[in-house]
């Protein structure tokens, strides 16, 4: 009877000691990577890290190389509500076979914005911009994270010149010009 008495005294102890345990557990960081190549001949390349942290909040950071100095470039992360893959949109995305793909055309491989990288930055003199943010709540929402992995999203950059017109060449704000696939997990 002492030793039942006993054993269950252990038992209660070790319960305990692992419920305070996972109590104070360090939660899992997840992070997903992507690299930004060019769209449209544009040159622009760089880097994208989003790291999903406790709380339900993302933190996103984008470095790009090769933008158009001084201008705003729009980022975002796109993908398809159904959940179906992202792409990068190939060098014949275009349906007008003017070389270009438009956004209208790319967006047939990306999906639709579902989190707009905002404020937009502005590229430095050398063409390079840096943008961190930590997003929560709401604006994560339409990421479905909970149904949908974001390695079945885009990150895409906009803003770049079109070709020589008969004026020469024109900003467009809405030029795609880097895109990268989401990859990962990778546990920090």
């Amino acid at each position: 009877m002492k030793r039942k008495v006993f054993l269950l005294i252990v038992l209660v102890v070790v319960l305990v000691l692992s419920l305070a345990a996972s109590a104070f557990a360090v939660p899992v960081v997840r992070t997903y990577r992507a690299t930004l190549v060019e769209l449209n001949g544009s040159g622009v390349t760089g880097t994208a890290e989003i790291t999903l942290l406790p709380l339900g909040m993302v933190k996103v950071k984008v470095e790009a190389f090769g933008l158009v100095p001084g201008k705003k470039h729009a980022q975002n992360i796109h993908g398809f509500r159904s959940g179906a893959p992202a792409m990068i949109p190939p060098p014949d995305a275009g349906a007008y076979s003017d070389g270009i793909t438009s956004l209208e055309e790319a967006l047939a491989y990306t999906g639709r914005v579902l989190l707009e990288l905002a404020p937009f930055v502005r590229a430095n003199p050398s063409g390079f911009q840096q943008f961190t943010r930590v997003y929560r709540g709401e604006d994560v929402k339409p990421l479905d994270l909970g149904d949908v992995s974001l390695s079945n999203r885009v990150i895409m950059i906009q803003g770049g010149y079109t070709p020589a017109t008969y004026y020469g060449p024109a900003y467009d704000p809405t030029l795609p010009v880097a895109a990268g696939k989401i990859a990962g997990p990778f546990m920090k």
